[in-house]
């Protein structure tokens, strides 16, 4: 198995595709397969059959000797077989999802189905709390949230961005900003409670993209102040090539101060996976100044 892995693996990046896998990119990872399928023999005694591609789902088929019997945790031990040698991560990536067949003779004996989800090597679990109190860019806010199992604590560079956590090209930044004035919870109710004025925010903050596309924008409550909330996909220039580029933002109200909790990272795939941890991230959020009596 781990020489069809092994062969696999190859295959997926010896080829040159965009953003995401198209239907039709499957279909010749399965040509491709199929004649590297050829030359592999009997290991242990299962042999390749071949491989077809139905619209996202790519299927495996294998030949097993009449006395083959199923391990009861297969569909686990493929997974993990998967992410270990690093596949796993590009079926999941990519939407593919993967069928695998074992015959006896002509008849299939056993069908395991993952789907790419399945696939994911994503970890939502949460650490320990992140403290930014008495950090010299923190402007005397006293904040805490947590900060997802794996991933890296940075200093970023600009003088109002206090830290940033990051992950497989993906980042989550506080920015702290002095306001003009104080703003008690019910006046920035008042400013931001229209769709006219959502509109103007969500706009000001798509300037800063090229074609953006507002997906989401509304008024919530974070650490029990209002926050303005919104998801932009658009495209940022750099070095004259054009980057598709999504952000999640939330501008938090906070006395006379602005809280910017910002992820960011790549359209794709990586992203909208990891869309789970960043609101996990912001609804861990506290304020430890509100409890103390």
């Amino acid at each position: 198995m781990k020489t069809i892995l092994s062969i696999l693996l190859v295959l997926f990046f010896s080829n040159s595709f965009s953003q995401e896998y198209t239907e039709n990119d499957i279909r010749e990872l399965a040509k491709t397969t199929n004649k590297e399928f050829k030359n592999i023999g009997d290991i242990n005694g299962v042999s390749p059959r071949g491989c077809i591609a139905i619209g996202r789902t790519l299927t495996y088929q294998y030949n097993v000797p009449e006395n083959w019997e199923a391990p009861l945790s297969l569909k686990d031990d493929l997974i993990a077989n998967y992410k270990t040698i690093g596949i796993a991560k590009s079926f999941f990536l990519n939407n593919i999802n993967v069928d695998f067949q074992y015959f006896k003779k002509n008849r299939i004996t056993k069908r395991i189905s993952v789907k790419s989800n399945e696939f994911s090597t994503f970890n939502y679990k949460l650490g320990d709390y992140f403290s930014i109190k008495d950090h010299p860019k923190a402007k005397g806010i006293n904040l805490k949230l947590r900060v997802p199992v794996g991933w890296e604590i940075e200093e970023a560079q600009g003088p109002n961005i206090v830290k940033k956590f990051t992950k497989d090209g993906c980042s989550y930044s506080i920015i702290t900003k002095d306001h003009i004035t104080f703003f008690s919870r019910n006046e920035v109710k008042d400013m931001f409670g229209t769709d006219n004025s959502l509109n103007e925010y969500a706009e000001a903050l798509s300037s800063e993209f090229i074609n953006a596309q507002v997906l989401e924008k509304s008024l919530i409550t974070v650490g029990s102040h209002p926050t303005l909330s919104c998801k932009i996909k658009g495209s940022k220039e750099q070095l004259g090539i054009m980057i598709p580029v999504i952000m999640m933002s939330w501008n938090i109200f906070y006395e006379d101060k602005i809280i910017s909790l910002m992820a960011m990272g790549l359209d794709n795939p990586n992203f909208k996976a990891l869309e789970k941890t960043f609101l996990l991230i912001t609804n861990s959020l506290i304020f430890p100044d509100q409890f103390k009596k």
